[in-house]
């Protein structure tokens, strides 16, 4: 596919290549086979299909959809176009209605909490879901709890005091209670002590996870320990995790990678702002590249590489925010845009299909910001770019931002990485930094395979 594409780029046939890379675009997700695309769904040889809906592909293995509660009121509709800035049609007030007359169901929590939830976002609460604190009822059902994945590097440095996000899974039956309601603290064990611990922000139902910055002391002897994680109950109660993890201890350690060492920007006044720099920054990197075709991942409604002058893919897992998106750019001309409903997890294309592949302020959303990332190495060409834009930066231990913890109530994973555990990704994955920018603590970095 590539070397097609390439070949019809360099007769300068641009519009021809456009043409057939989007028609051999999406792939199965079962067998990688280059799905065919019907009036209704995206099928492939093997038997999968992947349904259309408000001309946007579902491009997910599991889900299902059914009406919604009630339909949108004139009222609502008018609410939502406003929201947009699109001008109020009859067909857009039927397209709109259509995209909100049916919920998405995800057999993920953390799908499912990602998506339904359009209106909330534009103030709309009529079908407004109940946050996990109103969720969680104590009882006397059984505390536990797992260790999903952790930051803390193998080897530690003698003395070091330091800062590592852990991230815990509730595997019992009892809710565990943020602290501010009697609840629960983590902590990090080595060598039998542990730091100061950090409080739970928000009550963790049986079967969710949670990510947190926790604190580490590093014993002042040198020597191979092991390294627990605890949960603290006020007084009366420890939960310690039954992993065990080796942790070296030294009177010095060489990285194997490179430490980020950002630029320091302009102090971004607010969001959007600072998502201008990000754009800017990628901008300048599309064009030294000249690169022709894209990936943007969680897009949401407003893609930020959409003015880019390149050809666009973007994705996110909101199916309603997606088929919004596609109405809104449409009736705004864009030619050069396509929206997609699908899994970072799981990307539906082809290998070194993309020459570049961009997040804004999206990686630390993801509860496996790794995993995401070597997704992306595999979609990207080899000579392509990665732009990791807008990530918010440091840990927070004792009180996390309101903002933060309204979206952990509510389902959405929400984290907040160092320096150095986005250096540590990065190397996982084989993705070196050309370049790297910290506004305020927001990080921007274009990196190369």
């Amino acid at each position: 596919m590539i070397d097609v594409v390439r070949w019809l780029d360099r007769l300068g046939v641009e519009n021809l290549g456009s043409k057939w890379w989007r028609r051999n675009l999406f792939r199965c997700l079962a067998c990688r086979a280059v799905l065919r695309k019907g009036p209704e769904a995206y099928t492939c040889g093997c038997g999968k299909s992947y349904p259309v809906l408000a001309n946007v592909p579902i491009l997910l293995p599991e889900v299902k959809t059914s009406p919604a509660a009630a339909p949108l009121t004139e009222a609502e509709t008018t609410q939502v176009i406003t929201a947009f800035g699109i001008k109020d049609e009859a067909s857009t007030r039927r397209r709109i209605a259509a995209i909100f007359a049916r919920t998405y169901q995800f057999t993920d929590s953390f799908l499912e909490a990602e998506n339904n939830y359009l209106l909330q976002r534009l103030a709309i609460n009529r079908e407004a879901r109940p946050s996990v604190e109103a969720l969680a009822e104590p009882g006397t059902g059984a505390a536990a709890f797992s260790v999903v994945r952790h930051y803390v590097p193998p080897e530690l440095v003698c003395g070091a005091a330091t800062s590592h996000n852990v991230r815990i899974r509730n595997t019992g039956s009892e809710p565990l209670l943020r602290r501010a309601r009697g609840g629960w603290s983590l902590a990090l064990r080595l060598a039998g002590q542990e730091a100061a611990p950090t409080p739970l922000p928000v009550t963790v139902l049986p079967g969710r996870e949670i990510t947190l910055p926790v604190r580490l002391l590093a014993p002042t002897a040198p020597g191979a320990y092991e390294l627990s994680v605890v949960l603290l109950e006020g007084d009366s109660r420890v939960l310690s995790s039954p992993e065990r993890f080796p942790i070296a201890v030294r009177p010095a350690v060489k990285r194997p990678y490179k430490a980020l060492d950002p630029i320091r920007g302009p102090l971004a006044a607010d969001y959007d702002a600072d998502h201008r720099i990000g754009i800017r920054i990628v901008e300048r990197a599309v064009n030294l590249a000249r690169a022709r075709r894209g990936l943007e991942i969680a897009s949401s409604s407003s893609p930020a590489t959409c003015n880019l002058g390149c050809l666009t893919v973007n994705i996110d897992i909101d199916a309603q925010t997606m088929q919004m998106a596609d109405v809104v750019f449409e009736k705004r001309g864009y030619s050069n845009v396509i929206f997609a409903c699908c899994d970072a997890l799981h990307l539906p294309f082809a290998n070194a299909t993309f020459d570049f592949v961009s997040t804004f302020a999206a990686l630390h959303h993801f509860a496996d910001p790794v995993s995401v990332l070597r997704e992306v190495v595999r979609v990207v060409k080899p000579g392509g770019f990665v732009a990791v834009m807008c990530e918010p930066t440091g840990h927070e231990f004792d009180r996390p931002h309101p903002q933060i913890v309204e979206v952990l109530e509510h389902g959405v994973n929400e984290q907040i990485f160092s320096l150095d555990e986005y250096a540590r990704m990065f190397h996982a994955v084989g993705l070196r930094p050309t370049s790297a920018q910290m506004d305020d603590d927001s990080l921007k970095v274009i990196l190369r395979r």
